[in-house]
């Protein structure tokens, strides 16, 4: 469940001291339906994911294709990647120190657009101040002395996978098929190495609604965000491009609705 992303974002999140890295589903009311969910169980430590400061990224996510009849005021749950230590980091060896469990808050913001008409503008958003997880402590049981331990698995690594949820409650219809993206503040602090999950399709983490398009979506002002040649560059977009960064990758989420 490590994953692959492509040599030259990993250049590019390797220079800017965030790597990419992922997540897990959380149950909705007792009424809600899941009508698409790209989120394994149980959880794995880690998944390959995206950093909005390696990337230069103020949005980003992907196109998804609800199942079922539930799309009132849907809960839309993301699989983070943190690789901040509370004290120290995880690019110096033995040195990422993390109280169990310990949280720090931002504001979480989570916009749906329809697939159609992208154009337009989200047809809704919410933001939200949730609480972030710091990886865990650098573990003696790793031998790089730069990863945690997962007991659960008994495997190492760098970054932290864990889901945090967005109910957006004026939404009366989401479409059924969407482009969900996720923005949070990542200029200082431990945001700066908060990730948003991926996976891919041979992952199999998808198992209900489909992945209609082989692209992610995102706004950034890095061309390594886009496919080659492209015209849209500092705008929200697709990549532009099957397959032109080697793998469909799509942000490791859940939705739920009435």
């Amino acid at each position: 469940m490590s994953g692959r992303i492509p040599a030259r974002i990993v250049r590019l999140c390797a220079a800017s001291l965030t790597v990419l890295a992922v997540g897990a589903v959380t149950a909705g009311a007792a009424s809600a339906e899941t009508v698409y969910n790209n989120i394994p169980t149980p959880l794995p430590g880690n998944f390959a994911s995206i950093g909005l400061a390696a990337t230069s990224t103020t949005e980003f996510g992907g196109e998804i294709e609800l199942a079922g009849t539930a799309r009132k005021e849907p809960t839309i749950t993301v699989v983070m990647s943190d690789w901040a230590c509370e004290s120290g980091s995880w690019t110096v060896p033995n040195t990422c120190l993390t109280p169990k469990n310990k949280t720090f808050k931002i504001p979480l913001t989570v916009k749906v657009y329809a697939a159609d008409e992208l154009g337009e503008g989200p047809i809704a958003e919410k933001t939200k101040m949730v609480k972030m997880h710091y990886r865990p402590s650098d573990s003696s049981k790793c031998p790089s002395g730069e990863q945690w331990y997962d007991e659960t698995t008994n495997e190492c690594f760098h970054g932290y996978a864990f889901p945090v949820s967005v109910k957006l409650r004026k939404l009366t219809k989401m479409p059924q098929k969407a482009i969900v993206e996720f923005s949070y503040p990542h200029s200082s602090g431990p945001a700066q190495s908060l990730n948003v999950s991926v996976s891919e399709p041979e992952e199999k983490t998808l198992s209900i609604g489909a992945d209609p398009v082989e692209e992610w979506f995102a706004n950034s002002t890095s061309s390594e965000m886009y496919c080659p040649g492209a015209k849209d560059i500092g705008t929200l977009g697709s990549e532009e491009g099957v397959g032109c960064q080697g793998v469909n990758y799509q942000p490791v989420i859940s939705v739920s609705a009435s």
